[in-house]
């Protein structure tokens, strides 16, 4: 049986099942990143994340800086996603020794005008060979307060589903430029293809909603909305109706799509590479949570509500009809990443 067969999640369980533990990890295998508890009132939070060219990044679309940019936002985004603030960053460089040294230089200084935008510190790493592809592989430091820390495991029925920012522009993006003879128009294919390969981490808005003590749980959607709705629904045991009217599509987005003849709505449920905050909330403080993410430029929209566990995860369609949702994504061991 090859990898290809057993799919990136399957294969993440049957490495980690049965994996020994000690007291003073607070937060194991299963969330966006592992919280070690180091005795005091903040827990160290870790996460690591890798970039591979030819399957995370196409050298011909993204600059060396882009790269660099991109694979440092994509560990922010997790350390985002459980309501912490990133501290410290170690890279693994794995690249053809041919490869010119001006585009490690470019990787580097978008790796450093990203960690100076959130004060994080470059501590280390390790450099390696390889006859290809270059690779970039991350491991994040973070920290957050104990009674701040937001999982995936608190969603509950009754809560509502909402989203920040807008969805689908990176898989979109991907499609136009991989596409045969695609001409999508000029001004907003850049503006998907920005959102591609220069995702901006929601640092400050996992903060502000952790503040506010009213996130029942929450990611960050990288491999798909459908697909890591799925994780929310199988850590906190509920279920999940997404209305598919709300989810937020931006126009350059739907205009890109249209002229690929591609669904708009599709890609924003089962595309990739969004790094959007995926979050829940009782429906009381969704007002109050909707600020706390305005106040950093940004909108959180309402696409659902959770359900029970027994209802499973469902979509409303454009026609009102209500049918199944598969937790369906991206997939690293899949052909083309198809799921």
């Amino acid at each position: 049986m090859r990898l290809a067969d057993v799919g990136e999640f399957a294969l993440i369980d049957r490495l980690t099942r049965g994996l020994e533990s000690r007291p003073d990890v607070a937060l194991g295998v299963g969330d966006d990143a592992a919280a070690l508890d180091l005795g005091a009132g903040q827990l160290l939070l870790a996460t690591c994340d890798c970039q591979v060219e030819g399957r995370h990044f196409l050298t011909r679309i993204a600059t060396p800086n882009e790269i660099g940019h991109k694979a440092l936002a994509v560990n922010l985004s997790d350390i985002a996603a459980m309501g912490g603030e990133p501290l410290w960053a170690m890279v693994s460089l794995i690249a053809p020794p041919d490869l010119d040294v001006s585009v490690i230089d470019g990787i580097y200084d978008g790796l450093r005008t990203l960690a100076a935008r959130y004060n994080v510190a470059l501590v280390g790493g390790n450099v390696s060979s390889t006859s290809g592809p270059l690779t970039l592989d991350i491991t994040a430091l973070g920290r957050v307060a104990r009674e701040r820390m937001v999982t995936r495991a608190g969603a509950r029925p009754g809560d509502h589903l909402l989203v920040t920012g807008n969805l689908g522009a990176g898989r979109i993006a991907l499609r136009a430029f991989t596409a045969p003879g695609a001409t999508p128009p000029a001004v907003e294919l850049a503006l998907v293809r920005e959102r591609m390969v220069a995702p901006e981490p929601r640092g400050r808005e996992g903060l502000a909603l952790a503040a506010t003590g009213a996130v029942t749980a929450m990611l960050d959607i990288s491999d798909g909305l459908a697909g890591d709705l799925g994780h929310i629904c199988e850590r906190s045991h509920v279920g999940a109706l997404v209305d598919a009217a709300k989810l937020p599509v931006d126009d350059a987005t739907r205009a890109v799509a249209q002229a690929l003849g591609e669904d708009p709505v599709a890609q924003a449920l089962a595309g990739g590479d969004d790094y959007e905050l995926l979050f829940t909330t009782r429906p009381e403080d969704v007002a109050r949570v909707m600020e706390a993410v305005r106040a950093w430029g940004t909108v959180a929209t309402v696409i659902g509500e959770i359900t029970a566990f027994e209802e499973g995860m469902r979509v409303r369609e454009l026609d009102g009809a209500i049918r199944a949702l598969a937790p369906r994504g991206w997939d690293h061991l899949a052909p083309n990443g198809a799921s």
